[in-house]
Parts: C-alpha cells; sequence; structure tokens
C-alpha cells in the first residue's frame, strides 16, 4: 500500500510525529511519503497513494492555515479513500481537557469539509529553550494553569508514542480491509 502523511507543524513535534508514523508504516512494508503542508505541492495527486495521515497541532485554539487549506483542497479525495487525522495538541495532553481539543478537530471537520475515518487526539510539546521571553511567559502560562508544569520548567514532551502506534496499527489494518 501507498500511504501519504500530510503534517503541519509550528514548533516541530507535529513533524516528529509524521516521521514516527512514517517510520512504522514503513516498517510494516508499506510505501510512504511525507510531505509539509506549508511546503507542498498543492497539486499533490491522491490518486497515487491508498491510504492519507494528516496530522496538524493547535496553536491559539486552530490547526494551521496549510493544513486547513489542504484538507479543504482534498476533502473530497480524502473522504473517498481511508484517511485519517492526527491533532496534536496540550489539550489533549489531560483527561480534564479531552473534550477541548475534540472541539478543535470537530472545528476543522466543519471547516475543511473533510470527514476522516479516524481520528486521534495527541499530546504535544513545549520547548522552552526555543522560545523568546514573550512566548515562553504565554506558555508557561497555559501549561501552569493546565497543571502540566514541568518541575525544572525546561522542555517536555506530552506525546504518548504508544498511543500513537496503536493508532497507526489499526489504521492500517483497516486501510487493508
Amino acid at each position: 500500500m501507498n500511504v501519504l502523511i500530510v503534517y503541519g507543524t509550528t514548533e516541530g513535534q507535529t513533524r516528529k510525529v509524521a516521521e514516527h508514523v512514517a517510520k512504522d508504516v514503513s516498517d510494516r512494508g508499506h510505501a510512504v511519503e511525507v510531505l509539509d503542508a506549508a511546503e507542498s505541492d498543492a497539486n499533490v495527486d491522491l490518486n497515487d497513494f491508498q491510504a492519507v495521515v494528516l496530522a496538524g497541532s493547535v496553536h491559539q485554539e486552530q490547526h494551521q492555515k496549510a493544513v486547513k487549506n489542504f484538507a479543504t483542497a482534498h476533502s473530497e479525495q480524502l473522504d473517498s479513500c481511508p484517511s485519517a487525522f492526527i491533532s496534536v495538541s496540550l489539550s489533549a495532553a489531560l483527561e480534564e481537557t479531552r473534550p477541548e481539543a475534540q472541539r478543535y478537530v470537530d472545528q476543522f471537520v466543519e471547516l475543511t469539509g473533510w470527514q476522516p475515518r479516524m481520528t486521534l487526539l495527541l499530546g504535544g510539546a513545549v520547548r522552552f529553550t526555543e522560545y523568546d521571553y514573550f512566548q515562553e511567559q504565554v506558555v508557561k502560562f497555559i501549561v501552569m494553569k493546565r497543571g502540566l508544569a514541568a518541575e525544572d520548567g525546561g522542555d517536555r514532551e506530552f506525546t504518548d508514542w504508544s498511543a500513537l502506534d496503536a493508532f497507526v496499527d489499526e489504521f492500517l489494518e483497516r486501510a487493508a480491509s
């Protein structure tokens, strides 16, 4: 099976997620192509792929514009093949804020018109070492408000890699049938 993975990232965690998915897909004997939605050719022919995974991160309560544009432009083709959406956010990291993370996905689906066959809410990461002073203050406020603060104030990853692996397994199983 030939699988396309399209991602949008702001701080790099969703790229890391997309690369992890690509390795899982490849390790299972499938061909895989990975595209950054911000850099990819909008005219990619989805007919060349038997399955598509789209991954985007949430910032300021929205997924990246490039990811929304890709899903909107290709919604009919995405609906006609096995397709999945991975939404990466800090809201997905805690059980009590998962409804908020689901709202972001619901808004994305409503806006783009694409109905992914599978979705995964996946925790993201904070990278204080990469933020300027103002970004750091905003992220610290959000992280502390949600009870996700690292004890040392350093970078922290909230991605559940085991959940991602299980998601990829299920997606590939469904796509093959």
